[in-house]
């Protein structure tokens, strides 16, 4: 069974696939796959077509350079998920084909980029808003203002969650949200 985590920038997914990690479950994270697209020297002439030489340090993507335009102009962001999406979907189909395990694939745009088919099962991992502001301007040392042009180039939390197989509260403690991850885990294995 391959099961997709989903949520928003610092609603706790990196909680829970470590916890999973820790038992033993595979994570597939789409993060690590898409930084190594960026490496990538086709994907790099492309992004330096697109958003110019400023991208470019030491012959690689500057990735916080990179950041800050496709933040600031949904239509650059369209334009990088266009080029990055496609091949991060090949390299998870890649990954999870032969699965005969739980597999769990960490995607924080599994819906923004119309994943949903390739996996049985979908969690949520949800924070009030609040609290996801605070934690992401902490984690990333950044202004609320950036904060916020961060959290709303994603589909609203809210909306995700109404559409997920199962959704984890991540407002508590970590060992509350590992008791929901532990009750998730009971249900998938009785559905395996």
């Amino acid at each position: 069974m391959i099961v997709g985590i989903t949520g928003s920038i610092a609603s706790g997914k990196s909680l829970v696939t470590s916890y999973l990690a820790e038992k033993g479950y595979q994570i597939i994270d789409s993060d690590v796959i898409a930084r190594a697209q960026l490496q990538k020297p086709e994907v790099i002439t492309k992004l330096r077509a697109a958003f110019g030489k400023e991208i470019i340090q030491d012959e690689q993507i500057n990735r916080r350079v990179l950041g800050k335009i496709i933040f600031q102009d949904e239509q650059k962001r369209q334009i990088l998920n266009q080029i990055l999406h496609p091949l991060i979907i090949q390299e998870i189909k890649h990954l999870i084909k032969d699965a005969k395990e739980l597999v769990f694939v960490d995607v924080p745009l599994l819906y923004e980029a119309k994943m949903e088919a390739l996996f049985d099962k979908i969690i949520v991992v949800w924070i009030n808003r609040d609290q996801q502001l605070k934690r992401l301007m902490k984690r990333d040392r950044i202004s609320e203002a950036y904060a916020l042009l961060k959290i709303n180039s994603q589909d609203d939390l809210e909306s995700k969650k109404a559409r997920a197989d199962f959704v984890i509260d991540n407002n508590g403690r970590p060992t509350h949200t590992q008791f929901q991850v532990e009750q998730i885990l009971r249900r998938l294995k009785n559905e395996n």
